[in-house]
Parts: structure tokens; sequence; C-alpha cells
């Protein structure tokens, strides 16, 4: 890896990556994040502004080629799996001036995808590595540490322990899904680059095509009435859809991508969610899992 921009006294984070053998970057002092879906910062490659998304769900970072005045020679073309399925090739080149709110990044190599007029930027797991992603949702900000922060003692806390698809290495997780029709456990990638979506024929067996009516990743941890999109393109196993950073259902956030662990916090003592108000338990028999998982 090319260190040059490389800053000095904390400001970056250099880990090795167990996951892809590249290495993650991190400005220890939170980030604002913009508005929109997924973890979107202000950022920019060389004199060009860009929107830069942390997307874990990404084993490879991504640029389109707006971010160049005039798109660099490739290195050559890489083979990249797209999330519903399938695989994609394209182009790869070195990225040497990119940065995070004014703060440089050290050099890596990104995959170019068509673009939709603007320089857009996303950072994957290659970049990220094994980095902690520490989101605090109510100030609206992101920090990426190299090392799990320490936690309020007075904050009620739960470790959701996460897996890795076999063939791509993207993050999964259990979650319990309540929609209008069906309450169902149901495999989902986790993401932070997008907003939460499900495969067609999930969702409407949810009866939760435009809105799930509680997301529950561990016993008294809902978020409610989570927007969904429904993407037809979703082929299946090992997951129907993405659970988005809003669906988490936690007012903190850190997602350690090291051990594969995401630690949900909130302060002690508030009320039960609005989605829980009189709600009648469920029996076995309505709480299922769909296939494929």
């Amino acid at each position: 890896m090319n260190l040059r921009g490389f800053v000095p006294l904390g400001l970056w984070v250099f880990v090795a990556c167990a996951h892809g053998g590249g290495a993650s970057l991190g400005p220890r002092e939170p980030l604002t994040l913009r508005q929109g879906a997924g973890l979107r910062l202000d950022g920019a490659v060389g004199d060009r502004p860009a929107e830069v998304v942390l997307a874990v769900e990404e084993p490879r970072s991504r640029i389109t080629p707006e971010c160049f005045a005039q798109t660099p020679v490739a290195r050559g073309r890489v083979r990249l799996p797209v999330l519903e399925g399938g695989w994609e090739t394209f182009p790869e080149l070195e990225v040497s001036r990119a940065s995070l709110e004014g703060r440089p990044a050290p050099t890596f190599t990104a995959a170019v995808v068509p673009g939709n007029g603007t320089c857009q930027l996303w950072l994957g797991s290659d970049v990220l590595g094994r980095s902690v992603l520490d989101v605090d949702f109510q100030a609206r900000t992101v920090a990426l540490r190299d090392s799990p922060p320490t936690l309020p003692k007075e904050a009620e806390r739960v470790v959701v322990d996460l897996t890795r698809a076999p063939e791509t290495d993207r993050l999964l997780v259990f979650a319990q899904l309540n929609g209008a029709a069906a309450t169902v456990m149901q495999t989902l990638v986790l993401g932070t680059g997008r907003s939460t979506e499900l495969a067609l024929l999930t969702s409407r067996a949810l009866g939760a095509e435009g809105l799930i009516r509680a997301v529950q990743l561990a016993p008294d941890w809902e978020a409610c009435d989570v927007p969904v999109q429904v993407n037809a393109s979703w082929r299946g196993a090992p997951a129907v859809g993405l659970l988005g950073p809003e669906a988490w259902g936690a007012q903190r956030a850190v997602l350690d991508l090291g051990p594969a662990r995401l630690t949900l916090v909130r302060p002690k003592g508030l009320p039960a969610p609005p989605c829980r108000a009189g709600e009648v338990p469920e029996s076995p028999e309505q709480s299922r899992e769909l296939e494929p998982r």
C-alpha cells in the first residue's frame, strides 16, 4: 500500500486487514453525516467535491468517472460480486488524492462504476478493513477507530454477533421482521452504504412492500416503521435483503469489523418503542423463517 498522503499524529489509523488483505483507514475524530441513506460524508477526490459513502457491504471500493477531469488509465479489470447476486467486471485504478472533510486519505484502489453525473466514492471493506465504525445517530456523526470506544457505564447495550457470507465475505445478521401479514426470522446483509431493502417475495409474504412494522436484532431492541425498498433483483441465499443503519434500533452503534460484532447502545430507562405498544405475543407457528435463507 502506498502511504503517500498519510497524516501523522493519530488523525488516521492503519490496521492490517484479515479479510481481503487490504488496510483500514480512519479519522479518530467524529465526522458529520450527510442527509440520505446510509453513512455518507462530504469529501473530495483531488479538487472535485465528492460524496463519500462508508459501505461495508461492498467487498471492494468503487468510484464514478465524474471524480476525474480525465479518467486515469486503468490498472486492469476486477470482478466484483453484485449485492443482489451474480458478478460484474469493472476497470480498476489507483485513487491517490481522496479526502474526508479535508483530511487526506492514503492511496487505495477502486473499481470504476457508472455514475449519475456526480462524483461518488464508496469505501468498501477492502479499505475499511478491521476498523471500528462508531455511529451516533442522534448527533449524526461517525468515527472510524482502530479499537472499540469506551461506552458510558450508565448506557444500556447489547452485542449482536454477525457472520460472514462464504463467497463474498459480506456481513450477515439474523433479524426478526414484523410486517402486516407475518412475523419472520430472516438473514440479511448488514449494510452501511444504503437503506433497507427486501426481495420481492419476502416483502410480499411479510405484507411489508413499503414499510416494515418492526425490526428486532435482539430482544426488546426494535426499530419501528422502517421504510423498505422492494428489490426484485434479489436472488436469495444467503440473504433476502439488506438491513441499513436506520433499522438497527439504537441511538448509537459500534460496528467492529474485525470480530464481526455490532454493539447497540441507548440510554437506560427509555420507554418501549411505539411499535410494541399493545402488541400481542406471536405464537410459535406465526414466527418462522422464509426460504431461501
